[in-house]
């Protein structure tokens, strides 16, 4: 799919006649998976991350869970960090990783992280966060009308069109809060064949912080994530 067409299938068809590079620069940043085997401290910076306390009504809470959450189980996979090092999930995710990175240099966003749709242990449609930089944040959002009522992640999940928020003081729209520091958000979806794969999501700690330009970029890199694997767990046994 062309640049221009992602743009109209993910909403921001506005956005087509702007004449910077910016699409381009986003899709460069879509990182390849390494072919060299990794080492085990990086297999658990790769599948597991910090989260918040969850509280009854699922709102981020206050400090940290006591465990950690870890992929391997929503990728289908035993945790064994050994085993890990050299599986074709593993650089997946440190190419997933390393797109984030790039994104955050690029953007200068203060949070940015990529979410794969998937189906948790428990059975449930979700958007599982696969790589991120920034500070602690939720592991997964369901994929639920009643949940996309309270986040943009879910209702751009559900809906497969981008959401900007310029200031979230003065959004009447779905939004989840989990740092009381964010005052924008960007939200695209990563759209394959027709169906939302995953989605990015970027934030800022000032208002109107996504210009054209860093928008343009990440939906550059979300239109390559949807031509790439990297939102495509293998299927091989550790």
């Amino acid at each position: 799919m062309s640049h221009e067409a992602y743009l109209r299938s993910v909403g921001l068809s506005d956005l087509g006649d702007d004449d910077s590079d910016a699409l381009q620069r986003g899709a460069s940043l879509v990182a390849h998976p390494p072919h060299a085997t990794v080492d085990a401290e990086t297999v658990a910076d790769r599948y597991e991350y910090l989260v918040p306390e969850l509280g009854e009504d699922g709102a981020c809470g206050v400090g940290l869970a006591d465990d950690p959450y870890n992929l391997a189980p929503i990728c289908g996979l035993e945790y064994d960090q050994e085993q890990l090092r050299d599986h074709p999930n593993t650089a997946r995710l440190v190419a997933l990783h390393e797109t984030v990175e790039n994104l955050v240099a690029e953007t200068d966003a203060d949070w940015l992280g990529v979410y794969r749709r998937a189906t948790n242990p428990d059975g449930e449609e979700v958007l599982v966060k696969e790589a991120y930089v920034g500070d602690h944040s939720r592991a997964e959002f369901p994929l639920t009308e009643s949940f996309a009522e309270r986040s943009n992640n879910s209702t751009v999940g559900l809906t497969g069109e981008a959401v900007l928020v310029n200031d979230v003081t003065d959004h009447d729209g779905p939004y989840y809060e989990c740092d009381d520091r964010v005052a924008s958000e960007f939200c695209c979806p990563i759209r394959s064949d027709g169906e939302v794969v995953g989605i990015v999501d970027a934030e800022a700690h000032e208002p109107d912080f996504f210009d054209d330009d860093r928008t343009l970029a990440i939906v550059g890199a979300c239109a390559e994530l949807a031509d790439s694997r990297l939102l495509s767990p293998p299927r091989v046994e550790a």
